[in-house]
């Protein structure tokens, strides 16, 4: 995965991931909302042959974008690890 810094100061962040899609996009917009200083997270498919997406992250000011960023894949990786083993646990794996 290939990301590069489109723009970052303490308000907004832009990323553009190369060769991603809804799939990441969507899973970080839909977390990042869930923060209480992100005013806004989006995404856009940056080529619909291509693929990439570009993702912005704008914060309140409270909150550092890139340290939002970093608690709502925090946030993700916890979800994920808990479903793991609610799946081990339902399937006695």
């Amino acid at each position: 995965m290939t990301i590069k810094v489109i723009k970052y100061d303490n308000k907004i962040l832009e990323l553009e991931f190369e060769k991603e899609d809804h799939t990441i996009g969507n899973l970080l917009r839909s977390y990042l909302m869930k923060d209480k200083h992100v005013k806004m997270a989006g995404y856009r498919i940056l080529h619909p042959l291509t693929g990439g997406i570009r993702l912005v992250v704008h914060t309140d000011g409270e909150e550092n974008p890139k340290d939002a960023l970093i608690n709502a894949i925090i946030k993700i990786e916890n979800d994920t690890k808990e479903l793991q083993e609610k799946l081990k646990n339902l399937f006695k794996l």
